[in-house]
C-alpha cells in the first residue's frame, strides 16, 4: 500500500466516524427491540423542556430528558441519530 493510498483510506474512515445515520422511529425501533414506536414518540415528546401543568414550587418548567441533540424534523418526518440515541442510552443512571 503507496503513502497516498494508505492516506485515502484514513479520511474515508475519519468521514465515515463524522457522518450521523438518521433513523425514522420504525427503523429505530426495528434496530433497537426494547424500545417500541410508542415509547420512543414518548422520548421525543420529553426531549425539550415543557411547560408544567400546575406547580407548586413555581417551577413552570419540567426539564428534557437530553435526548434533543439527537432528533431531527425534516417536514413532518422525524430523524433520530442512532449513534447520539445508543450514546444516549449509555449514560441514562437508574433512579
Amino acid at each position: 500500500m503507496t503513502e497516498e493510498e494508505f492516506k485515502v483510506k484514513i479520511a474515508n474512515k475519519e468521514y465515515e466516524s463524522c457522518v450521523k445515520k438518521w433513523s425514522t422511529v420504525y427503523q429505530l425501533s426495528q434496530k433497537f427491540p426494547a424500545f417500541s414506536e410508542n415509547s420512543i414518540r414518548a422520548l421525543i415528546y420529553a426531549s425539550k423542556p415543557r411547560l408544567r401543568a400546575k406547580s407548586k414550587n413555581g417551577d413552570e418548567f419540567l426539564p428534557g430528558n437530553g435526548l434533543a441533540h439527537a432528533i431531527r424534523k425534516v417536514g413532518r418526518r422525524v430523524l433520530i441519530d442512532e449513534h447520539a440515541f445508543s450514546e444516549w442510552i449509555n449514560v441514562q443512571k437508574n433512579d
